[in-house]
């Protein structure tokens, strides 16, 4: 059961309080300042959304012509990835256990239980550093796993 439930879609225009809540539940509370600092975890840099599989939300990037971007926050038991379609905010939540990266040419396709990204690198050295400190930061989730 749990499986099911620690990877999630919203459009956060939708009842806030409880996404929030269900942010909480599975991605864990937020890095404090002073650990964002001591630990190098700070956000990702925006990424290029090309696509997202399967299509919640009737959200199709295939047929969409305006750029769409997104952030990744890390969290202390896993991840969030926000990002806009159609002036409509998403967030895509993850426990760190569930969350895979594949990279090719520039590309990066992120998948989270039943979803899959793929995003281009806008920026390689900004990427480089992230998917540091996401390694860093899921080794300590799993450590206390």
């Amino acid at each position: 059961m749990l499986y099911k439930y620690t990877t999630m879609l919203f459009k956060t225009s939708q009842n806030q309080k409880k996404i929030r809540e269900e942010l909480e539940r599975i991605c864990g509370r937020q890095y404090t300042l002073i650990e964002k600092i001591k630990n190098g975890f700070y956000g990702s840099p925006k990424y290029l959304l090309k696509g997202m599989n399967p299509k919640d939300f009737d959200i199709d990037f295939e047929d969409y012509s305006d750029l769409a971007y997104c952030t990744m926050e890390m969290r202390t038991k896993g991840m969030a990835i926000y990002f806009r379609y159609k002036n409509e905010e998403y967030v895509l939540m993850s426990r760190y256990n569930q969350i895979s990266f594949l990279s090719n040419d520039g590309i990066i396709e992120t998948q989270s239980n039943n979803y899959i990204l793929k995003l281009k690198v806008t920026d390689n050295k900004g990427h480089q550093k992230f998917i540091k400190a996401f390694y860093e930061s899921r080794n300590l989730f799993m450590k206390s796993y």
